[in-house]
């Protein structure tokens, strides 16, 4: 029953998180200021591949530490907290399937 109790708890936690980010203003300016940023590195990390030679050869894995550096980086240059930057590095991460195409990686479809 203890596991059942965290879940629950933390599903609440997660669920006020949410909620705090879509319904007050503050929470909208913090998303807003995630996206901008995210799209920012998005950018980046899409120019810098797409002007390797490798990019058809990159797996999701590279891809993944090619995203952290940048991030980091990025992170860096416009002072931002770490749990800014895990967020951003987060959404950034989640665009692989964009650049897949659909081609198998890390020996996955």
């Amino acid at each position: 029953m203890g596991k059942f109790k965290n879940g629950l708890f933390f599903g609440g936690l997660l669920g006020a998180g949410l909620v705090w980010l879509n319904a007050t203003k503050k929470g909208k300016e913090v998303r807003d200021e995630l996206l901008n940023n995210a799209a920012s590195v998005y950018t980046d990390v899409k120019e810098k591949i797409l002007a390797s030679e490798g990019w058809d050869k990159m797996t999701k894995t590279k891809y993944y530490k090619f995203v952290e550096q940048t991030v980091n980086k990025y992170a860096v240059e416009n002072d931002l907290l770490d749990s800014m930057r895990d967020m951003i590095e987060k959404v950034v991460k989640a665009q692989w399937k964009n650049h897949s195409g659909g081609k198998k990686v890390d020996g996955k479809k």
